[in-house]
Order: C-alpha cells, then structure tokens, then sequence
C-alpha cells in the first residue's frame, strides 16, 4: 500500500457488534478498504462511555431519520 492511502471501513457482515457484559466493553468488527480493495478486518473496542458518545455523535449527524425507536416485545406494546 502506498504512504498516504487513505482506508475507510465498513462493519463487517453478519458480525453484530458485542459488548463484555464484564468489562462494558463494545466491539465492533470491522472491514478495511483502500478504495474497494480489501486491506484487512480490525475490531474497533469502545468502552460504554465513548459507544454511547459516539452513538450521539452519530445520531445528531445522520438527522432525525436516524432515530428509529427498538422494537419492542410484544408484551410491552399492549
């Protein structure tokens, strides 16, 4: 890879992010590219803190289609 290529990443398929029910930590697995050439798979760790920032970081700049409410159980919808 030349200096100076620039990655990007995509979440990995069918590999849901986790979190350490320990720890707190969240992972979520990742795909690097170099444009469409895949570079390599990293797992980006979080601790709960920097998920949930990035979480609304993330939410405020994707705008209000972004904030779609879970599904809920359907004991709790009654």
């Amino acid at each position: 890879m030349r200096l100076g290529t620039r990655l990007h990443a995509s979440t990995r398929r069918d590999e849901p992010p986790s979190i350490d029910s320990v720890t707190g930590e969240i992972r979520v697995p990742l795909a690097l590219y170099a444009v469409d050439e895949h570079r390599g798979s990293v797992d980006l760790v979080l601790s709960h803190a920097d998920g949930a920032s990035l979480l609304a970081s993330l939410a405020e700049a994707l705008g209000p289609a972004a904030h779609v409410s879970r599904p809920q159980r359907p004991e709790l919808a009654r």
